[in-house]
This record gives structure tokens, sequence and C-alpha cells, in this order.
């Protein structure tokens, strides 16, 4: 009988000593790929923050996208990169994509260069996509038509959970528009990249609440 020796790696793995030399090199190769994952694992858990919020580096501001993301200092603001919506009057025109970018309706009007919904008495939800997420410091929609119908703004986690930071009963505005509905938030401790609007168009009977864009502000840290 041959007497086998086991001992134990900084793994935790057990590995035999009398192993063939051929068997050996590959439960070796085995170890080392496991620990590699284990170690790397590790590592992400002890860098990642309590909110759950994964490590970032600063991002070098010439590989962002100039037009939907500036800097000054510290404070980074941004347009939309994506959007889609629960309904939209057409595609492309009104469609939910109109509200991507920086403003481009310079007038108050029915102008198809700025979202708006199927139906000009419902309740619906834009949401928008951006291209880094930041803690948040503040929103701001920019309404070209029938403003401000809009109720609600959330910002959206990675894991879909919803953070309520604006709730009010739609108000009528006639000057000036476009009109900037500008919300002030206390710097979240989390990061966010989406924000969902909600729209009550069923209560003042004024028609469309459009929205031409929506601008994140935030920091990265």
């Amino acid at each position: 009988m041959i007497k086998t020796s086991r001992k134990l790696n900084p793994c935790g793995m057990f590995y035999f000593n009398l192993m063939p030399s051929s068997h050996r090199s590959i439960g070796f190769l085995f170890i080392f790929l496991f620990c590699s994952v284990i170690s790397a694992c590790q590592s992400l858990r002890q860098a990642s923050d309590q909110d759950g919020n994964l490590p970032i580096s600063t991002p070098d501001s010439q590989s962002l996208p100039t037009e939907f993301v500036s800097s000054q200092g510290q404070q980074i603001r941004q347009w939309a990169a994506d959007a889609e919506a629960s309904s939209e009057y057409a595609s492309p025109e009104w469609s939910a994509k109109q509200a991507i970018g920086a403003p481009n309706t310079d007038r108050c009007g029915d102008y198809q260069t700025a979202w708006a919904t199927a139906g000009s008495d419902a309740i619906e939800t834009l949401v928008l996509t951006y291209t880094l997420a930041v803690q948040v410091t503040g929103v701001n929609i920019i309404q070209s038509y029938s403003p401000s119908q809009v109720t609600k703004v959330e910002l959206i986690d990675s894991f879909g959970r919803p953070t309520e930071i604006y709730h009010q009963l739609p108000a009528q505005i006639d000057q000036p528009c476009p009109f900037t509905l500008a919300i002030e938030v206390e710097k979240t401790e989390k990061r966010f990249n989406h924000i969902r609007v909600t729209v009550d168009q069923s209560i003042l009977g004024l028609g469309w609440n459009q929205i031409d864009a929506v601008e994140l502000v935030g920091e990265l840290e």
C-alpha cells in the first residue's frame, strides 16, 4: 500500500504529494484557477461599498461622449444617451428617442422634436438612461408643451429599485415655456444612471405634456 500525505494550501484545497506527475499537473492547474477566481471575487467584494456600488475609476474626459456628458470640477452634467416610454405618439417623431441628448425644441409648442404620449389625457412614463452612474444632486426636466404635468420622478438603481425624488400634483405653468422643472436632490449615497419620469395628463385637461430633454446632475464620489 502506498502511503499518501495531505497538505492544506492557502485556498483550503487538499493535494496529494504522491500523485502521478501527469495527474498532479492537472490538479495544480485546477487549484490555481480556482484560487484565482476566489481571490478576484473577494477583492471585488471588499472594494464594493455598503450600498452595493461597484468601484469605479475617474473617467478620462476626452473619452466621454461630449454630446451627452460634461464635467466641471467634481460636478458631472449629463443628457440622456437612451430613452424608452410606456407610450409614444409616433416614431421617430414625438417618440421617446426625442428626449435623448440636449434640448433642441427652442419654442413652446406641439413640435415633433419632443416626446409625446400616445393619448393626450393619459398617465405615462419616460425612462432615461445615462452614460455614467453618479451620486445624484439634481434633475432638470425641460418641457416644451403644456408644462408641468410631471407628477413623479424616480432614480432607478442597477437592480431596478426606484428611489423617489419628486412627487407633486400637476400644475399649469404658463410662462416661461419651454419650462425647466429643476429638482434639487440631497447627494445620494448610491449611484444612479436611470431616471423614470411620470406624467399625469388626466387631471388638468391641458393635453399633451411634451418633454424635450432631461438632465442628470451628480458626482462620481
